[in-house]
């Protein structure tokens, strides 16, 4: 028995993945933007001379308000690109299409963290490339550095009475607190991050599909001069 047209396009998949490599390029690419701009940041914030430059504290909260930041605003634009440019499913409802363009948007935010975690994994880019799970791992041992120094410089000025081993295993204990401290952290906020750029996909794929289904006009995208013909 031969399906007709409308039985073919019911039982076709409705995944667009034209639509989610493309929302996946742009997200990755937006935020390695934005990465780069943070880290120039960060080197502006950071300074040699002892007593100069952020605090440690100061630094990590810095650091991790702008990988939300980043986080939200790209996988916000990706989200929406990937539900801007999906077909709309032939015959689906209104509900039907919110839910599948949202679901989209979760897909572009799975397929960009799971390209992030491959490139930091196989060494492709490194710091340079401001590769996106890289960098975001390499805000806790940035601060772990920062407050490393601090403890280095604590534990010379106290400089208790001891032998110099009693001494250096002190040093390394304190490190460790903190190494250990700093990486808790940072873990918190990488799943933190993660998790807002996964709702600002969602909710951007969703814009996407509605301004697609609304025939939205964005000015910034305009370059046609419209001639009225009388």
């Amino acid at each position: 028995m031969s399906l007709t047209s409308d039985d073919a396009r019911a039982r076709s998949s409705q995944v667009s993945w034209g639509a989610i490599a493309a929302g996946t390029v742009v997200a990755s690419g937006f935020g390695i933007v934005l990465l780069g701009f943070g880290a120039g940041l960060g080197l502006s914030a950071t300074s040699p001379y002892e007593g100069e430059g952020w605090s440690p504290v100061a630094y990590i909260t810095a650091a991790g308000m702008w990988l939300l930041w980043v986080q939200i605003l790209s996988f916000y634009f990706g989200g929406y690109v990937t539900g801007r440019l999906r077909n709309r499913p032939y015959g689906a409802s209104e509900h039907e299409a919110d839910v599948g363009d949202s679901l989209h948007g979760l897909v572009v935010w799975g397929a960009g963290v799971v390209l992030a975690t491959a490139i930091a994994l196989a060494g492709i880019g490194g710091a340079s490339a401001a590769g996106a799970a890289a960098d975001r791992n390499t805000v806790g041992a940035s601060v772990s550095e920062a407050i490393t120094e601090e403890v280095t410089q604590g534990a010379s000025a106290e400089r208790a009475d001891g032998p110099p081993e009693a001494q250096v295993a002190n040093l390394a204990e304190r490190r460790a607190e903190v190494v250990r401290k700093v990486t808790i952290i940072s873990a918190f906020i990488t799943a933190a991050s993660l998790l807002a750029g996964a709702v600002a996909a969602f909710f951007g794929a969703a814009a996407g599909g509605n301004h697609r289904d609304a025939a939205v006009q964005l000015p910034f995208f305009t370059h046609r001069k419209v001639v009225i013909k009388s």
